[in-house]
């Protein structure tokens, strides 16, 4: 299928997934600087199930608070508003997703456990270099593969196809997509970021973290992202870290050399911190 014949089947799409509505509207309220933490609450708060998800996510070793967080307004104190905006879009977008049927061969809970492996790091060397916000890194991670969900459940004998190459071949998604030539789930994960009106440096880390491009809006953020992939991508397959991996971006190698050359020494010491992610955002999602 030809890259223009893909997109028009996206356009016909009716029910292809829109942000959830408590994400759109917090998106909104934090685009005036007037909005007020009794504002976002209140409008947080009338979403129980979100709340209660937040509550438990801020209450968690995933952030290590030693006292106890009991309502969203002292959470938006504690975390300010960009964190707790993140913290709401990820948990409703994994509901979102993982309560959809794929295609065969695709595993929503080896998807998010991947992703959720990607926040973090991205996360962990944004801390580490401070070239970015950490909590904003933490979502360009979890949804940089996004695209990979509209494949497998849209475009499900494409999918299967890919999964198969995947399989046989010992091969990442993208390097599998890639040899079959038709798809690209970045750049379809970037076109369904700009249909959601994510954040505009969000919408270019998602779709340009394999291809890096220096013209976009916030490189260091876009970096960090591909980096964190390409650690996570390799360990995984390979946790003693035993073969080559994909071949970061020059900028990436001139700006991350020291955390990519020890990547091995450093990647399983955030073992446990990405097992808890795993089972806090997985916890209740549809495999």
């Amino acid at each position: 299928m030809e890259k223009k014949d893909i997109f028009k089947k996206l356009d016909r799409i009716d029910d292809l997934p829109t942000l959830p509505v408590i994400a759109m509207e917090v998106n909104k309220l934090l685009k005036d600087y007037n909005t007020s933490i009794n504002t976002l609450a209140d409008r947080i708060e009338k979403d129980q199930a979100i709340t209660a998800k937040i509550l438990k996510l801020v209450n968690s070793s995933f952030f290590g608070f030693r006292s106890k967080i009991g309502n969203i307004r002292h959470a938006v104190a504690l975390l300010g508003f960009n964190t707790v905006r993140n913290a709401v879009v990820s948990v409703a977008l994994i509901d979102t997703f993982s309560n959809k049927s794929g295609s065969s061969g695709f595993d929503f809970t080896d998807f998010w456990s991947h992703s959720v492996a990607v926040a973090i790091t991205s996360r962990h060397l944004a801390e580490k270099t401070r070239l970015h916000t950490p909590d904003d890194c933490f979502v360009g991670g979890l949804l940089h593969d996004i695209g990979i969900v509209v494949i497998a459940q849209y475009f499900r004998e494409s999918s299967e196809h890919i999964w198969a190459v995947m399989q046989s071949q010992n091969l990442s998604f993208h390097e599998a997509e890639k040899a079959e030539g038709a798809f690209d789930h970045a750049e379809i994960g970037g076109y369904l970021a700009q249909k959601w009106h994510l954040p505009p440096d969000l919408i270019e880390v998602i779709r340009y973290h394999h291809y890096v491009k220096k013209s976009v809006q916030n490189f260091n953020f876009l970096i960090i992202v591909h980096a964190a992939d390409i650690i996570a991508t390799a360990f995984i397959r390979n946790p003693r870290f035993q073969f080559q991996p994909e071949k970061p971006h020059p900028e990436a190698v001139a700006l991350l050399e020291s955390y990519l050359d020890t990547a091995a020494e450093w990647f399983p010491a955030i073992g446990q911190e990405i097992a808890q992610a795993c089972q806090f955002f997985l916890e209740g999602a549809n495999a």
